[in-house]
C-alpha cells in the first residue's frame, strides 16, 4: 500500500491518543481494533506487557509523543506481519472521501448500539435483538453524493472497515438503496440508520433486508442533520466522562 496513506493512518491513531483525556483508553481500543494482545505489542515496543498494562489503565500519567510513537510503529509492525489487513483496512478508508462522508470519528470506548440510536432520536426498524452489541465509532454519509461520487471500490471501505461500527445515511428517501448495498458486501455494519423519510415512507423491502442480514437497522427522527451530528458528537464526549 502507498506509504502516505500508512503514514496518515499513523498520524491519526497518534493524534487521537495525544489529544484524548483518556489515552490509555484509546491505546486500548486500537490495540482491540488491529487484534493484537498486550504481549504482542509489548514485544515488539521492547517493553513488558505489565507496563502496556498499566498504561492502557491509566495507571501511570499520559505516555509522552515518543511512547505513543512506539505504540503506534508496534500496531502498524504486528500487523504486517500477519500481512497487513488492518492497516490496508484502516487506512484505504481514510483516503479523501470527504465529498461524501459528513463526519466520522471513533468512540473512546465502545457504546452499545441503543445508545447510538438513542443519540440520533432513533426509532429501531429491524434488530431488536442487538441493541446491547457495542459500537465503536460511527460514519455519517450524504447519500446523494455517495451515489454520484463514489465507486464501488470506495463504498466497500465504507462499509467493510470495521463491522463494530454505524453507518447513518442522510437525504434518504425510502431507505432501500443503504440496505441493498449492505447486502453486496461481505462484511455488514452492525447498524444502519437513515434520516430523511417519515416512518411510513420507509421501504419495507428495507426492512426485510436488515433482518436477513442480522443488521440493526434504525430511522433518526431528529429534524435536521445538524442534529444527528450533535447527538453523535455529545455520545462521543459523554464517553470521556
Amino acid at each position: 500500500m502507498e506509504e502516505a496513506s500508512k503514514e496518515e493512518l499513523m498520524r491519526r491513531i497518534a493524534g487521537e491518543i495525544i489529544l484524548s483525556e483518556s489515552p490509555g483508553r484509546v491505546m486500548r481500543k486500537w490495540r482491540s481494533l488491529f487484534e493484537l494482545t498486550q504481549a504482542e505489542v509489548a514485544r515488539l515496543m521492547k517493553i513488558s506487557p505489565s507496563v502496556l498494562s498499566d498504561y492502557e489503565n491509566d495507571r501511570r500519567k499520559s505516555p509522552g509523543t515518543g511512547f505513543v510513537r512506539r505504540f503506534v510503529q508496534a500496531l502498524i509492525e504486528a500487523d504486517e506481519l500477519r500481512g497487513g489487513q488492518q492497516v490496508r483496512k484502516y487506512a484505504v478508508f481514510y483516503r479523501s472521501l470527504s465529498a461524501a462522508v459528513i463526519d466520522l470519528d471513533e468512540f473512546e470506548s465502545p457504546r452499545t448500539v441503543k445508545e447510538v440510536i438513542s443519540a440520533v432520536g432513533g426509532e429501531v426498524l429491524a434488530g431488536e435483538g442487538l441493541l446491547d452489541m457495542p459500537i465503536y465509532g460511527y460514519t455519517i454519509i450524504d447519500s446523494i453524493k455517495a451515489i454520484k461520487l463514489l465507486d464501488a471500490y470506495d463504498f466497500l471501505y465504507l462499509f467493510g472497515r470495521n463491522p463494530m461500527r454505524a453507518l447513518i445515511f442522510t437525504s434518504v428517501t425510502r431507505g432501500r438503496s443503504p440496505m441493498v448495498a449492505a447486502r453486496l458486501y461481505p462484511i455488514k455494519p452492525r447498524l444502519i440508520i437513515i434520516h430523511g423519510p417519515r416512518r411510513e415512507q420507509v421501504d419495507r423491502l428495507a426492512i426485510e433486508l436488515a433482518e436477513l442480514e442480522k443488521i440493526c437497522f434504525a430511522l433518526s427522527t431528529l429534524p435536521t442533520v445538524e442534529e444527528v451530528i450533535n447527538g453523535l458528537r455529545s455520545l462521543r464526549a459523554s464517553g470521556r466522562e
